[in-house]
């Protein structure tokens, strides 16, 4: 049954990429569908982020400000956060899903619908919890990925698809503590080493701060939103399907 196949990812490589294509369509939609339409609904969306603002406040740690202060203060620092944050994201998970298909593929069927099911954590939360992002909560802060975003005339057609208040979770941040979770264990080969991949979520909060698209607590709701898509994967998947960590994952 073609339902199986694609669950098991037993299916050509060419197959796959049309499976991304098409689940990234769903899933911008479905973003663009729960965004706030009202002027209530927006306005509770600045709302929460006065509280997510006060929250971090409380814990000593809204840090937001001082990022993109430090950042733009040292040279090259704006450039660099800005065509990160603008280039890396949909790069980054082409070429992490190329790597295991081709060096572990017995792991890509559990690892790719974990992917997927933390989008859907995700769509949940924006419906839920609608955050203006620090570049429109914070008028003293640049949102310095506009123009860059333009490239192409990118922002301008997608505008009008675009989620402006879906900040909580961050998937910039989470796809990177995906990555790390996941390389953590498949390359438990190559020793402690393996455990730089960690710097990729670190740098990557950064980023988001830095260029005023996101708080750090965006990152956390990133984190569990790829928790909560783990375990329910883990959950419905079937049996002799193996999962990443059960197992001393070579390369081959």
């Amino acid at each position: 049954m073609w339902i199986s196949r694609a669950w098991r990812a037993r299916w050509p490589g060419a197959a796959e990429v049309v499976l991304f294509l098409v689940l990234t369509v769903v899933y911008e939609w479905a973003r663009d569908l729960v965004a706030p339409q009202s002027a209530a609904d927006i306005a509770a969306a600045y709302r929460n982020a006065t509280d997510l603002v006060s929250f971090e406040g409380g814990l000593g740690l809204h840090v937001e400000p001082d990022i993109q202060r430090i950042t733009q203060s040292i040279i090259g620092g704006e450039f660099a956060t800005t065509w990160y944050y603008t280039l890396a994201h949909t790069p980054g998970f082409i070429i992490f899903f190329w790597l295991v298909w081709r060096f572990w593929r017995e792991h890509y069927a559990y690892i790719r619908n974990w992917f997927w099911a933390a989008h859907v954590a995700a769509v949940t939360s924006f419906a839920l919890f609608p955050l203006a992002p620090p570049r429109l909560d914070n008028p003293a802060l640049e949102d310095t990925t506009h123009e860059a975003l333009k490239l192409g005339g990118a922002l301008d057609w997608f505008q009008g698809f675009r989620n402006e208040y879906a900040a909580m979770p961050s998937l910039h941040i989470g796809y990177n503590v995906f990555y790390a979770l996941v390389l953590t264990w498949l390359l438990r080969p190559i020793g402690r080493i393996r455990y730089l991949v960690w710097i990729l979520p670190l740098w990557m909060t950064w980023v988001t701060a830095a260029t005023a698209n996101h708080y750090w607590m965006d990152g956390v709701g990133g984190a569990a939103c790829v928790l909560a898509g783990g375990i329910a994967v883990h959950l419905v998947m079937v049996k002799d399907l193996p999962r990443p960590w059960r197992q001393r994952a070579v390369a081959t």
